[in-house]
Formats: structure tokens, C-alpha cells, sequence
């Protein structure tokens, strides 16, 4: 913590400005940010976390982007892209005369080298690469291959300098949407293999000397410390980019994040204390909140076949647990207030459905519905009482917000004859307990990759993916159904396999969706964000 405020403390002297971000700013050309995490290799091909994709979507600008109400949206592309009547042909015309920082020309096959590259990885190094291996060419993506030369006759193929021609393996409807993905971001050849350097590493992405296609480019490079971003005077937009530095601090203390905005040395705070947020009047009002931001809360229910509980392969218990749980109760625990709503759904509000929001099309939340006599009906009749109760337990990572939710719940189903038992686990540990399968019952949170049902009802589809413990493979035809289909036809069976996944067979319990704010300075305009939760600095000036 010393060493968090002393840092604070040195990076308040690039700025001078009032408390709470007010008034009598120094410099109006510099945007201090505060990180709540460190970021990985500004690689992006490889970038799997917020805090990293947030930072190149200053730096990087890919074919599509999304807008505030999670469309994609023409970026570096013309237009839409031009889809063949059997949906397996895209066909994307770049916008002529963008260069990279360092003056050379901005061309299709910057774009398809990235791609190639990432999927030669695998999914194992490059998680996204999923996403490129809808493209005819490429593997699953579980092994990774030596080279992107490994990868013949590739699906995406750069027939001009503006001219992208992608070819997939199978209809997608949300492809435009995978598309706005870091993944996607151009890469030079000439840069990741400078000086003789493997394609496939990414040392590389570190150096300072990198060029962009985006508003800033990198100049100082410490991914436990500090990354700072200065303007690319050759960007196609730089009259409409005001602010010359973006610094980019970590401090994972979200008390000290708060604090040190609360003293004015930080714009842009992105891991802050929520009750601190929603007690303070002052800060309430400077609380940028991106809404919707579609992010969900649930309970994972192992009913595989390697938990050896029993009781959780029966249906019937599984809803009990459902209905035992009262969920303004868990919401109240979590200190979000209005940053927070029940949620009776795996998808949480913000996705677009057949005709308009997903999340709100259908209004079915029966086994959302808290019913403690109906959930001790059901305990009753399998055998149980509260002087014989049924013994489960969950476990959760060790942060206050998950532990203040497990109480809740275990408070809950104490009154229907379920012993709850809570078991912490280390971050790491827990996400392995998690993908191995190696619980009864666990927490989970989400947001969205892409814009679409599917980026949460995918989840469970797939017998091998880590972490599914669904395994039905009713859930894996009405999905492979579903996704033949196209518009509100497509949208319609969706609704009903999460029916199916949700209310008839309780494989998950979802508990709230929910936002964390972010503090922005009064003075700071122009900001942007989207959906899943990434914001975009590229505009943004002082008043």
C-alpha cells in the first residue's frame, strides 16, 4: 500500500488539479488513468483481460467497432461487409489512405497476417483465436502450429491493398460483431519478425519503436507500473484527437484508486470502491456508468458425472436450491444498489435481440422467483428437514463482493433444508477448481466477447470446452438447431434452449447483473464505451 501511494504520489507532479477532478487544470493534454490490474504484452493477438484490451483499443483500430448500443459499426471498413446469400462469404472494403504511425501504408494484408498469426498459435496461447478459426484453413486451434505459413489455403484472403475476401467454415450470424475483437487488429509482418524474431512470440510487442494504425502509439512500457501512450500525428483522425499523453498507472487498490481521484491526481479511475462511489454525493455525481453493461452473476451447478454428489444430478434439487434463494437478499449484500438488478436469465440486459433487447423479449422467470415454501415442498419430499439437511458446498475467490454473496445465499437456503457450505479458494486455484470440474457448486460472472446470445449460451455448448459441466446433449441440438437459422427465427429457438439450460433443467442459477462505475474528472468530456465494457479515450478533451 506504501508503495501504491508513493507512486500516487510521484504521478500527481505531471498535473496539477483540484479535488475531485475539478477545476484549474495544468495541462489539458494529458489523461491520467488508473488501472486495476497489470496488463500482458500489448500483443493482440494474445490479449484475454480488460485491462490489456482497453489499452490497445487506443492504439489499434480493427475493420469494426462497437457502438454504445453494442451494434458493429464501420471503423477501418467502408461499410457493412457484403455477405453471400449463404452467409459464408464476407467480402470488406478498407477505407483508402490510412497509414501506420511510421508513414507506411495501411493495407488488407496487415489484416490477414494478424489473423493468420493468431490462429498458428492456438487457442491455448491466443484464447480468441476461436474467433479466426470460424475461417475456412484453420484447426480447432487445441494445438498450435510452428509457423502461420502452416496454415494453407486460409479463408481470408487479401485480394487488393483495400480488399478483404473471408470465406467461413459455416454460417455465423454474429461474425460482424467476433470482428470487432482485439484479435482482429493488423499487425505488420515486418514488424513482429524485425531482426529475425519468431512470429509466433511476442516479445516483440514491448518495443517502443512499434508503429500503430491507431490514435497512440507506445513510449514508456511497464506492465506492473505505468504504460503511457502519446498521439500518432500521422493518424487519419489526428485533428479530432485533443489530448497528446494517455497515462496508463496500475493500482490494483481500489480504496487507493478512489482516494487518490478524490485528491485529484487521477481522470480516469477504472477499479474503484463501489460503496465508497454510492455513500459519497460528490463522487455519485462524477460515477461514469456504462449502461447496459452486460455482465452477469450466477451459481454453476456441477451436474456432471465427475461430482460425486448425487443429490445434484437430480433436477428437482437443483430447482429448489432456485427457488430457495432470495435474490433481493444476495443484491442487498453486494452494495451496488441501482448499479444492480435481479436477473432471472443467463443473458443479462444489453444484448440485442429479435426485437430489441434479448434479456427483455421474453418474461418467463419462474425458477427466478424466490418461493421458500415451494423449495421446502421439494426438499421435503426427497427426504429432507431441518434436523436432516442437505450438506453442498460452494466455493468462490477471495474477494469481499463473493464472499458477501455466498453468505447471502447460504443464509437463504438455510431455511429450506440446505447446509451451504462456503469454501474460498485462491484466485488462480479457484478458476482451476472451476475449469476441471472440481466442485459442487460455484460462482460465476461473465460479460460478452461479441454482442450476441450466443456469446453466454456458448459457453455450455460443446462437450469438451474447460469449465462445461452441462454435458446435454439435448442443449447441443437445439443450439446446432438454432444457429442454421437467421433473425428473430434464429433469436426464438435461442430463447428456448436458454429456457431449457435455465428453467427446465436448472443447470445454472443467475443471480444479478450488475456495473461497476467508473470516476471520470468533471472537466473530462468526450469518452465513449460500449457494452462489454470498453471505453475509448481517443476523443476526449477537457471543457
Amino acid at each position: 500500500m506504501k508503495k501504491l501511494l508513493s507512486s500516487l504520489l510521484c504521478f500527481a507532479m505531471v498535473a496539477t488539479l483540484t479535488a475531485c477532478g475539478g477545476g484549474g487544470r495544468a495541462d489539458t493534454s494529458l489523461i491520467r488513468v488508473a488501472l486495476g490490474g497489470d496488463c500482458e504484452f500489448l500483443d493482440p493477438a494474445i490479449v484475454d483481460d480488460s485491462i490489456t484490451a482497453n489499452i490497445l483499443a487506443q492504439m489499434y483500430e480493427g475493420l469494426y467497432k462497437l457502438d454504445k448500443d453494442g451494434a458493429a459499426q464501420p471503423n477501418v471498413a467502408e461499410a457493412a461487409p457484403e455477405i453471400s446469400d449463404d452467409g459464408l462469404t464476407y467480402t470488406i472494403k478498407l477505407k483508402t489512405g490510412y497509414t501506420w504511425s511510421d508513414g507506411e501504408p495501411l493495407k488488407a494484408a496487415d489484416y490477414v497476417y494478424a489473423w493468420k498469426r493468431a490462429s498458428a498459435m492456438g487457442i491455448g496461447k491466443a484464447y480468441y483465436s476461436q474467433f479466426i478459426n470460424k475461417i475456412v484453413g484453420t484447426t480447432d486451434g487445441s494445438k498450435p502450429l510452428s509457423s502461420p505459413d502452416d496454415i494453407k489455403d486460409f479463408g481470408a484472403v487479401a485480394k487488393d491493398d483495400n480488399t478483404i475476401v473471408i470465406t467461413l467454415k459455416e454460417k455465423c450470424a454474429y461474425f460482424t460483431s467476433l470482428l470487432t475483437n482485439t484479435v482482429f487488429y493488423p499487425l505488420r509482418k515486418d514488424i513482429v519478425e524485425k531482426d529475425g524474431g519468431k512470429p509466433l512470440t511476442n516479445n516483440w510487442a514491448d518495443r517502443l519503436d512499434n508503429p500503430t494504425n491507431g490514435a497512440f502509439r507506445a513510449t514508456a512500457i511497464n506492465a506492473k507500473d505505468e504504460i503511457v501512450l502519446e498521439k500518432n500525428d500521422k493518424y487519419h483522425a489526428a485533428d479530432e484527437v485533443k489530448i497528446s499523453k494517455i497515462s496508463f498507472k496500475v493500482m490494483k487498490d481500489s480504496d487507493t484508486q478512489t482516494s487518490g481521484f478524490q485528491a485529484g491526481d487521477l481522470d480516469w479511475a477504472t477499479s474503484v470502491n463501489n460503496e465508497t462511489v454510492q455513500n459519497t454525493e460528490e463522487l455519485k455525481k462524477q460515477a461514469y456508468i456504462i449502461d447496459p453493461f452486460v455482465c452477469n452473476y450466477y451459481i454453476l451447478i456441477n451436474a456432471g458425472d465427475e461430482n460425486k454428489n448425487e443429490a445434484l444430478k437430480d433436477v428437482d434439487i437443483r430447482k429448489a436450491i432456485s427457488y430457495g434463494i432470495n435474490r433481493e437478499s444476495v443484491l442487498q449484500a453486494t452494495g451496488y444498489g441501482e448499479y444492480a438488478y435481479v436477473l432471472d436469465k443467463i443473458v443479462p440486459v444489453g444484448i440485442p435481440g429479435a426485437n430489441g433487447d434479448y434479456n427483455e423479449e421474453v418474461k418467463d422467470d419462474v425458477y427466478g422467483t424466490y418461493d421458500k415454501a415451494k423449495a421446502q415442498e421439494i426438499m421435503k419430499s426427497k427426504g429432507y428437514s431441518a434436523d436432516k439437511m442437505l450438506t453442498l458446498t460452494y466455493k468462490y475467490n477471495d474477494l469481499p463482493l463473493h464472499k458477501d454473496v455466498a453468505q447471502a445465499i447460504q443464509a437463504s437456503l438455510k431455511e429450506v433444508y440446505i447446509d451451504f457450505q462456503l469454501k474460498v479458494e485462491e484466485k488462480e486455484t479457484f478458476f482451476k477448481s472451476r475449469d476441471d470440474g472440481n466442485f459442487e457448486l460455484a460462482r460465476h460472472a461473465m460479460t460478452a466477447d461479441f454482442l450476441d446470445p450466443m456469446a453466454y449460451l456458448s459457453m455450455y455448448y460443446g462437450h469438451s470446452l474447460a469449465g462445461n459441466t452441462v454435458d446435454d446433449d439435448k442443449y447441443e441440438a437445439m443450439i446446432t438447431a438454432a444457429e442454421k437459422l437467421d433473425g428473430a427465427e434464429r433469436i426464438n429457438k435461442l430463447h428456448e434452449a436458454e429456457k431449457y439450460l435455465i428453467q427446465e433443467q436448472c443447470y445454472m442459477i443467475p443471480l444479478f447483473g450488475y456495473t461497476d462505475p467508473f470516476l471520470k474528472a468533471s472537466d473530462l468530456e468526450g469518452i465513449t464505451s460500449s457494452p462489454e465494457g470498453h471505453y475509448d479515450l481517443t476523443r476526449a478533451y477537457y471543457k
